[in-house]
């Protein structure tokens, strides 16, 4: 081999921190030469990997969050038929005019036990009944079912609850059934 034909340096093959892809040592790159560099370098690499994280635990967190309100918003709507069954039931034996009938009752009684034990539970997972009275109708969370007119309340009230409705967080489960207070014909013609 003649003097011309010199044979190439081996150069190592380093990752992004230095260190040779056999991790033998630390191969300091020619523009790196101070550890000042190297040191502040690694630190904001160290820096982002913690911010990339915090991000991912908040993203998974809010993700948790969502699933637990899709799941328990989805089991309400499937079970919130039978609370109102439950309504009805209490409705109509009190109405009964056997009502004061002690096996009435003791019937009435177990039904607002298991209405009170549902309500609980519901509270406890953190979902709220919307039952407006003498409120303001809200689009976003009534379902106005009728129009009433009268002079008796302002109108755009709520007058009637037909059917309690459902909430978690910021999610509507199922609106509120209502009757709404309208301003009598003679009233809106003058």
């Amino acid at each position: 081999m003649s003097e011309t034909e010199k044979k190439p340096e081996a150069v190592a093959i380093t990752d992004d921190i230095g260190q040779d892809a056999k991790g033998l040592g630390t191969m300091p790159k020619a523009e790196d030469k101070s550890p000042e560099v190297d040191i502040a370098r690694l630190t904001d690499k160290w820096k982002r990997a913690l911010a990339d994280a915090e991000n991912t635990r908040k993203r998974a967190d809010a993700s948790y969050a969502e699933g637990r309100e899709h799941g328990i918003a989805l089991a309400v709507e499937a079970l919130a038929p039978a609370l109102d069954a439950l309504a009805l039931g209490i409705e109509a034996a009190r109405a009964n005019p056997d009502a004061e009938d002690p096996r009435i009752v003791s019937h009435l009684e177990g039904l607002c036990n298991a209405r009170t034990a549902f309500e609980t539970g519901l509270k406890a997972l953190g979902v709220r009944t919307i039952a407006p009275e003498n409120a303001p109708f809200d689009a976003a969370l009534h379902e106005a079912m009728q129009m009433q007119e009268t002079d008796k309340v302002k109108p755009g009230q709520v007058m009637v609850l037909h059917r309690p409705g459902y909430a978690i967080g910021q999610r509507l489960i199922r609106p509120a059934r209502v009757t709404v207070s309208a301003a009598p014909a003679k009233a809106a013609e003058a």
